[in-house]
């Protein structure tokens, strides 16, 4: 009688443990855990002038791209008599263009083309249209080189000042001297500045688009503006001299 009555203890005891761990369970499951916060990501300020610096080199190192040279009144001085006022082509790095351009020649309108390779250019004659070898003075290959040209000319920007920044751009706004379009205008009046904004490519750092607002040469109009837009970096190309 001892041994029954010490085993109905243990079995009460047992059941009682189970109904404790039933209900610690139960209220465990009726219970909604707290939510969690997302972190939001702080954005990474932009440093203006490391940018322009990363975006130069970035730009200088480019093997290829393609131009388009645009202008909302007058045009750009590409030889005596000869003004551009829009080109478009190609620049393999390091010595390498082909353009075609239209502007005037004097009081004419004129198209034509012309291809620089190493130290020899050529352009199509704007009357005949045969291909003939002009100086080397001629061709906007300076402007255009990827290192010395276009890639140094924003590490030239004076008081930089952030626009907007995104995912896939960002904009960069400042005073360029002129001495930095020398290449490509020539001749132009010293110790001044054009209002710049450059837009760059938020993931590769390239330059693709550059917005010069002023007068640089004493023969251009007041308000004349240039658009440079670079694209197709990289591409497979290459460039031939003319038959």
């Amino acid at each position: 009688m001892i041994e029954l009555k010490s085993s109905g203890v243990r079995i009460v005891r047992v059941l009682s443990l189970f109904v404790v761990a039933l209900s610690f369970m139960s209220c465990g499951g009726n219970s909604t855990p707290e939510p969690t916060a997302t972190p939001v990501p702080t954005p990474t300020p932009v440093n203006v002038e490391t940018l322009l610096r990363d975006a130069g080199a970035a730009t200088a190192a480019l093997d290829t791209f393609h131009f388009l040279l645009e202008h909302n009144t007058g045009g750009t001085p590409l030889a005596p008599n000869l003004t551009v006022t829009e080109a478009k082509g190609d620049v393999v790095n390091p010595d390498g263009i082909s353009t075609e351009f239209a502007g005037t020649l004097g009081a004419f309108a004129v198209r034509s083309s012309l291809i620089t390779l190493g130290d020899e250019s050529y352009m199509t004659n704007p009357l005949t249209g045969a291909w003939e070898s002009v100086p080397k003075e001629v061709s906007p290959l300076g402007f255009f080189d990827p290192q010395s040209g276009i890639g140094a000319m924003m590490t030239q920007v004076q008081n930089p000042t952030l626009l907007s920044s995104g995912k896939d751009e960002i904009r960069v706004g400042g005073a360029l001297p002129v001495e930095a379009l020398k290449s490509l205008l020539g001749d132009a009046a010293q110790g001044t500045t054009v209002d710049s904004e450059l837009t760059i490519d938020a993931r590769t750092l390239f330059l693709t688009e550059a917005i010069l607002r002023g007068r640089v040469t004493a023969t251009e109009p007041d308000g004349v503006v240039r658009t440079i837009t670079l694209s197709k970096f990289n591409q497979p190309l290459s460039i031939v001299a003319p038959n």
